[in-house]
């Protein structure tokens, strides 16, 4: 393998996230624009790994040593190995590309052979969390990553970003490419802590690509695959998740983050959505979600979506089969307390079947007498479009409503078929919508509804708005 030809490609990934805009933005700020010194590379634990490593100077017996004594911008090749320590790449460090055997590997591809993996193993440390990185434009590439826990918020690969103002700096730019992530609390987490708080202020997160990972039993004791919290600009892409008990990958209070063409299989949740803008869920497939068991903060779905979201896009994508309290396909939830309806969502295109609830679900909170003021739906003023919803437990798509409750919503071009208790179902009533509801159902397919009218027996819509 030419190390140094994967460092190059690498480093183009950061010409992609810079053209989005994040990465300009922070390297034009002057202080922490990058300074190289010229590029080096450092070898773990022996300068023999590879030509490039031509002097024995060059060679450190711990990861930690290199990164401590690289410059910015420069590469550290690691050799097949367990390496039982917890790697914190520092700020002054920005733009090292850290190798591992496997780099240039896609993880989820023919890498079952142990011995020629670079293991970096915390187990035991006292940090916590595996590879923690406070700099901007660092590559992680071809590791396996491990024993991060089982103390709260230990990860495998932790990416900072605290927003409280100087001397902190997120590590914007961040590339993890081709890396087994396996056996930490978390395998990915994308935080920017303080960012949005009242009194708080600063940069968050961006500008990251997390692609060709596989990303499984990350579950002592948070169970996220990837979580993220007040990131800008994310890029989740073509990754296998497995054996996440809480979910694949959750996002609160985020925006710009898009995840597309990846797999999940055995996790709780495929994916949890809170508080999040303008961002995408598109391409995806997964199944059996929950099999394995569930953590606390799972939702109650594969793709389960809490309150405060807006313009969220939810296409294309494939769920199958579901094991409690996983019982539904796609639903905006409660599960995880009260807040603002999601509103300006776009689900269209996704194929759900064989949920033991519903396929497409819009759950309504009980009104309580002593909190008038709370919120009754979960969605408002969006469009489900296009969907196919079979051979679910309950429902394939059922708008749930107190009188009104999710409202504005408009239902085009849905096939329903093998659902077991109606294929479409509005219980919002009184409204200026589809058989007195709330909500507009148009040109949709099935064999029962409540109330009539919503859909009809028919073939496959005539149209397709693909």
């Amino acid at each position: 393998m030419n190390r140094l030809r994967i460092m190059m490609n690498n480093r183009k990934r950061f010409v992609f996230l810079t053209a989005m805009g994040a990465v300009f933005v922070l390297l034009a700020s002057g202080a922490n624009a990058l300074a190289f010194v010229g590029y080096r590379v450092l070898c773990v634990p022996s300068h023999t790994i590879n030509s490039s490593c031509y002097v024995p100077v060059t060679e450190y017996a711990t990861i930690q040593a290199a990164v401590t004594a690289a410059n910015p911008g420069d590469t550290i090749l690691v050799a097949p190995g367990t390496y039982p320590e917890s790697v914190t790449i520092p700020t002054a460090k920005s733009g090292i590309s850290l190798l591992g055997a496997q780099a240039g590997n896609d993880a989820r591809v023919d890498r079952h052979d142990p011995s020629k993996e670079s293991v970096v193993n915390a187990a035991g440390n006292a940090a916590g969390s595996t590879i923690i990185v406070e700099a901007i434009n660092v590559v992680i590439d071809g590791f396996t990553v491990e024993g991060g826990g089982p103390l709260v918020n230990a990860t495998g690969v932790d990416l900072k970003g605290t927003c409280p103002g100087p001397p902190f700096t997120p590590a914007t730019g961040a590339v993890v490419v081709n890396n087994i992530i396996q056996n930490n609390g978390t395998g990915v987490s994308l935080n920017s802590e303080g960012c949005g708080m009242p009194g708080m202020s600063g940069t968050p997160l961006q500008g990251v690509l997390i692609e060709h990972n596989l990303i499984r039993n990350n579950n002592v004791p948070q169970g996220d695959g990837i979580f993220s919290s007040a990131v800008s600009l994310a890029f989740i892409i073509e990754n296998a998740f497995a054996g996440n008990e809480t979910a694949a990958i959750g996002i609160n209070n985020s925006q710009g983050v898009i995840i597309t063409n990846n797999t999940s299989e055995k996790d709780g949740s495929f994916m949890i959505f809170t508080g999040t803008s303008v961002s995408e869920f598109s391409n995806n497939q997964g199944k059996e979600f929950g099999a394995k068991g569930t953590l606390p903060g799972a939702g109650d779905a594969a793709v389960a979506i809490g309150p405060g979201n807006n313009g969220l896009v939810i296409t294309d994508n494939d769920l199958e089969e579901g094991k409690a309290p996983i019982s539904n396909g796609i639903a905006f939830t409660t599960i995880f307390g009260s807040g603002p309806p999601s509103t300006n969502i776009y689900v269209k295109n996704n194929r759900v079947k064989c949920f033991p609830g519903t396929g497409i679900l819009a759950e309504a909170y009980e009104i309580v007498p002593a909190s008038p003021s709370l919120p009754q739906g979960t969605l408002a003023l969006s469009l489900i479009l296009g969907n196919e919803v079979e051979d679910n437990g309950l429902d394939g798509i059922y708008i749930d409503g107190v009188i009104a409750g999710n409202t504005n919503n408009q239902l085009f071009d849905n096939e329903a078929e093998g659902n077991q208790r109606f294929d479409c179902h509005d219980d919002t009533s009184g409204g200026p919508g589809t058989a007195g509801t709330w909500n507009r159902w148009f040109n949709n397919t099935g064999n029962s509804s409540s109330p009539t009218g919503l859909c009809k027996p028919g073939k496959r819509h005539d149209y397709d708005w693909r």
